[in-house]
């Protein structure tokens, strides 16, 4: 009588249900992605410059996985976009910066999972990993105004210099 009752009270607190819905979907309990490095930072660029990273996705899951990767915040050109790979297999993703304004930036790259092919069993979730990226943008007139500048006082210089040298003559 007492076991009926223990069960009853499970039953009645959701917990049954629960367990039934995690026997029903093991395969989400071995999905996993991973990233590296766990961080892009690439530094200074000017407009015009190109700069590219290397990313590498890992599948650390023992099944082939749907990979798609999502820029969120920043204008990136990512190569693939969405690819599939084996179990435990790695992958390189070639990242570069399409920004065309200066500025500082900051924005990320979500890597999602999802079991690879027609795959109809369980709920068919997957995992992600988020990977932070960050820039800064030069403006190239400011370098070029540098420049400049630059050249202007070398030229003030030699006028002065020369200007000296004759007068002690």
């Amino acid at each position: 009588m007492e076991r009926s009752s223990l069960l009853h009270r499970a039953s009645n607190r959701g917990i049954i249900p629960l367990f039934v819905l995690f026997l029903l979907i093991p395969q989400v309990a071995g999905i996993g992605v991973g990233a590296s490095p766990d961080k892009i930072e690439f530094g200074e660029v000017r407009v015009k410059e190109g700069a590219m990273r290397e990313l590498y996705v890992i599948n650390t899951d023992d099944e082939a996985e749907q990979v798609v990767l999502i820029v969120e915040g920043v204008d990136l050109i990512v190569n693939p976009q969405e690819f599939d790979l084996s179990a435990k297999e790695s992958r390189v993703v070639n990242i570069s910066i399409d920004q065309k304004k200066a500025g500082e930036y900051n924005g990320s790259i979500l890597i999602m999972t999802r079991p690879s092919g027609d795959y109809s069993g369980g709920l068919g979730l997957g995992a992600g990993v988020r990977v932070p990226v960050s820039f800064v943008v030069k403006d190239e007139i400011f370098i070029k105004t540098l420049q400049g500048v630059g050249g202007l006082l070398i030229a003030i210089a030699f006028v002065v210099l020369m200007w000296m040298r004759r007068s002690k003559v």
